[in-house]
């Protein structure tokens, strides 16, 4: 991530984890129910996992009550403060890293078996970096399971549901804050460029997922910018498993 990146997370952190009041859980975003893994992680007990982009930990906590033993990364000490206060408040034994999930250079080759992300690697300017190096830290036969937001949910727009955005336009959505004198930068790629990325370092890819509902009342409404209406009709979430080959 960039240096933009953690200005904007050091800013909005209290904040996000104040008004977002997010729990513990297995979560991959709106659209998947909390504590459904979509048929994706499995047993993790034993597992050495790492969380990409752990912003609180609370997905990660969630993986670490399940019985895996977690390392969280993230590029903001902001939102690590959080994820600190919360591994306490549960008695947690989780590890927490400072660093950026494109340069994971404090861990060896071959270190997990599991690499997760929920919701973060869209604020990832580079990444294919960001694959290349959980590729490089799992072991042959581990596994990379991640969320963003859907790229062509963000096409839309909320209000009158219909396009506002390319699906094929490769500047990412900006929107700067002058409370927070920062600017939140977020990059979408399609599902085919995704694909092509996590089989370019090398992932077999296994499973895309794309939960959600057909009736909006299905729908929590606490979903910041996403509007159940338009989530019946889109996708807001999408969900990559891939695995690293066997030697």
């Amino acid at each position: 991530m960039t240096d933009e990146a953690r200005e904007w997370w050091n800013a909005w952190a209290d904040e996000f984890q104040r008004e977002g009041d997010i729990d513990v859980a297995v979560a991959f975003g709106p659209g998947a129910p909390p504590g459904d893994d979509l048929g994706l992680l499995g047993d993790v007990a034993g597992e050495r996992a790492i969380e990409l982009g752990c912003g609180g930990a609370q997905f990660g906590l969630a993986v670490a009550e399940r019985g895996a033993n977690v390392t969280g990364v993230d590029i903001s000490d902001a939102q690590l403060a959080h994820a600190r206060e919360n591994a306490d408040e549960r008695d947690a034994d989780v590890d927490l890293v400072q660093g950026s999930v494109t340069d994971l250079d404090g861990f060896d080759d071959e270190s997990f078996s599991l690499a997760f992300s929920a919701f973060a690697l869209q604020w990832v300017e580079d990444l294919e970096a960001a694959l290349a190096e959980a590729y490089r830290v799992l072991e042959p036969g581990g596994r990379l399971v991640y969320s963003v937001d859907h790229p062509f949910y963000k096409t839309i727009d909320s209000e009158t549901h219909e396009p506002a955005r390319s699906y094929f336009s490769e500047e990412p959505r900006r929107a700067y804050s002058e409370r927070f004198d920062a600017e939140m930068v977020i990059y979408s790629r399609g599902i085919g460029e995704t694909v092509s990325l996590l089989v370019d370092v090398g992932f077999d890819v296994e499973a895309i997922r794309e939960p959600g509902y057909e009736d909006p009342d299905a729908y929590e409404n606490a979903f910041g910018s996403f509007e159940p209406e338009l989530m019946a009709k889109v996708p807001p979430t999408v969900v990559y498993a891939a695995r690293k080959p066997e030697r």
